[in-house]
């Protein structure tokens, strides 16, 4: 009876080892089934052309912004204001040259008289106002009448109210373009940076 008992305990752990070895014999090629994980090699690769898809499509847009933009600059500029000599800022209905060179107010308006031009004459604050952000002082083409003391243009034309407030300085019969549509006196002969301005053609 005993024998017959472990005959039977004996065959029972016998068909457990065998199905256990079974099983460790199917792990390998279910494991093998599976899909080996990306390399590192493999993920920088994808995020490296990922970056530079993304960098050029930026670099493509910027330039065709700056492009319309450029085009757009150059085309109002062309029908709102008209051409300027070269280095000749436009503005509106005028061309305007910065010079640095200082010199005395009958040298600058010599200077401005070589080049078909004038020096700067203030029509209106409205249509000049660009002329706010001007850093003074610069010669104006305005000179004072000792006669009557009025100021006028080189024009001829009288200084009107709306045009340029004029702040004695000193007594002088020049005056010098500050800031903010004023004038300020100035001895003719004092070396002063100037603006030439002409009328577009």
């Amino acid at each position: 009876m005993c024998d017959y008992h472990n005959a039977k305990i004996k065959s029972r752990r016998g068909a457990s080892r065998r199905w256990q070895n079974q099983r460790s014999a199917l792990m390998p090629s279910q494991q093998g089934a599976k899909l080996p994980p990306p390399s590192l090699a493999h993920v920088i690769a994808v995020a490296m052309m990922v970056r530079f898809i993304v960098m050029a499509a930026i670099w493509t847009a910027i330039f065709l912004t700056s492009l319309l933009n450029h085009e757009v600059s150059m085309s109002s500029t062309d029908s709102y204001c008209g051409p300027c000599p070269k280095s000749w800022l436009c503005y509106r209905n005028n061309c305007y040259q910065f010079f640095n060179e200082r010199k005395n107010w009958y040298q600058s308006r010599a200077s401005c008289m070589s080049q078909n031009s004038s020096l700067l004459k203030i029509y209106s604050t409205e249509d000049q106002d660009f002329l706010k952000l001007v850093k003074p002082y610069h010669w104006m083409g305005l000179v004072q009448i000792p006669a009557n003391g009025s100021w006028q243009w080189e024009d001829g034309s009288i200084l009107l109210p709306n045009q340029v407030t004029i702040v004695q300085m000193e007594n002088s019969t020049c005056a010098v373009y500050g800031s903010n549509f004023k004038g300020y006196t100035e001895n003719c002969f004092t070396p002063n940076t100037y603006i030439c301005m002409k009328s577009v053609v």
